[in-house]
This record gives C-alpha cells, structure tokens and sequence, in this order.
C-alpha cells in the first residue's frame, strides 16, 4: 500500500488516517497524553505480577485485568485515527470487562461458583444475591423475573447464563451500567439511532453525505477520560491484589493528573 494513500482511498487504513492533522491534534491533547502515561503503568504493574498458578482468584483477577488493559490500549489506538464509533465499542468492552474484574473480586463465592462449581453452587450464590435484591430493588422487574427463571430452572445454569446486569451490581458499578453501558450499547448493536448520526445534514435537513471519522478531538477525549476512569478501578483492585509499593505511588500521582484533565474536558455526548 503506498505511503501517500488517504482517506478517501482507503478509510481508516490509510496513511492519511494515522499521521493526519485529527490524529496529529488528538496524539497532543491532555487527555490522550495522561491516557498514555496510565496505559504504561498498567502494562507495568501486570509484568510484575506474581500470579501464583493455584490461586484462582489471582489467575482470572488477573487474566479479566489484562483484557481491560488490551482494550484500553485498543482505544488509544482506534482514538488516534478518528475512529469515533469503534473507540466507543472497546469502551463498552473495557467496561463490561470491569464489571466482571469487579464482581469476582468482590464476591469471592460467585467467582468460586463460575470457574469449579456445580449447577447447585451456582444457584445457590444466585438465591443469595436474590434475596438480597428484595430488599434493596437495584434491579429492574424484568432483570428480577429472568433472575428468578435462572434459579427454578430445572436446566443446568450454565456459566454463560449470568447477565451483565447482574454482574454490573455484584460490581458496585450498577450507575455505570445504566448510563455509559446502554449509550455504548446503541453503537454496539447498530441501533438506528445510533447509525443516524452519521447523516451529515445542511440547514435545511436534506442529506448531504456520510461522516466516518470524527471531525475533531472532543468526543474522542471524553471517551478516553471516561475509558481511563473504568482502568483506574481496575489497577486498584489489582494493586489491593498484588502488593507493589513504588507502583502505588506513581498511580496516586496519574490519579492527580486524570483528576486535573477531567476539570478542563468538555464532555460531548452524541444525540440518540
């Protein structure tokens, strides 16, 4: 492929894409560059974990936290090309990878129940977590209805079987799966609203073309200070995991600089 191709050729494979004037603005902006120093300290921290092969919390505790980290770095990578859509996809991804990172660790038994349990255990960590939603409602009526099928099925639960909400409370993120998570989903699963967006209208609302890249910086940096937020609460779980005393400082202070890039991001959110 030659070196001068550009977008009109070859869309988001062409050189144009990687080294043009959106990816050169989005590599300088504030929230691209803190994303970086935070994607470093990740892959720093995973490649000095000592996972001990016979504690299963430690091995899929830390296999869920590489998967966010590929994601994120995912998104960096998408962010840069202007790839508005497909950096709101791994964002769902990374998220949804946080919900299960955070419901395991925090619920050591449903973790158990997943990996080595038998249909009975399983049903039993889910009658617990049942009981429990019947005196705090978190759940919706029908997330509550499906629940209870799961538990009187004479089927075998299979580990497949748990939905993303029910993983999103055990997580303590039940908030972020009912705002972030559904907006996210619309462009997951190319819902009309979500494909509307890419019209481009004139001022008289006739269509004009079809935008494919995002036309500057904005909602690609608030996408990734939301994305460095969900990996912030994955490097704490797995620095509650594995103990690493020069890792911590350095992530207090990435903590302060995030902090300070959010008060000067605009969020832009896309109407759907």
């Amino acid at each position: 492929m030659s070196e001068q191709t550009s977008f009109k050729d070859t869309g988001f494979l062409s050189e144009q894409s990687r080294t043009g004037t959106l990816s050169v603005e989005m590599h300088q902006t504030p929230q691209y560059l803190v994303c970086e120093d935070l994607s470093q300290l990740g892959q720093s921290i995973l490649n000095h974990c000592h996972i001990h092969p016979d504690d299963k919390n430690e091995v899929y505790l830390s296999l869920y936290f590489q998967r966010m980290l590929s994601h994120f770095q995912s998104i960096l990578l998408m962010a840069e090309r202007g790839m508005i859509h497909e950096t709101e996809i791994m964002s769902r991804c990374l998220l949804e990878a946080l919900f299960n990172l955070a419901a395991f660790y925090r619920h050591e038994d449903f973790l158990e129940a997943m990996t080595d349990g038998d249909t009975d255990q399983r049903r039993e960590v889910l009658t617990r977590f049942y009981l429990k939603q019947l005196e705090i409602h978190a759940l919706t009526e029908l997330e509550m209805n499906d629940l209870e099928r799961m538990i009187n099925s004479a089927d075998e639960i299979n580990r497949g079987d748990v939905s993303t909400a029910i993983k999103a409370e055990m997580a303590g993120l039940m908030s972020e799966y009912r705002t972030e998570y559904a907006f996210l989903s619309e462009t997951v699963h190319s819902r009309i609203h979500s494909v509307e967006q890419d019209l481009e209208m004139d001022d008289h609302q006739i269509i004009v073309g079809i935008a494919t890249r995002a036309e500057d910086t904005n909602r690609l940096a608030s996408l990734l200070m939301n994305a460095a937020d969900y990996l912030i609460d994955g490097i704490s779980i797995m620095l509650e995991l594995h103990k690493q005393p020069e890792q911590s400082a350095h992530f207090e202070q990435i903590k302060r600089q995030v902090h300070k890039v959010w008060q000067n991001t605009t969020v832009k959110v896309a109407h759907r």
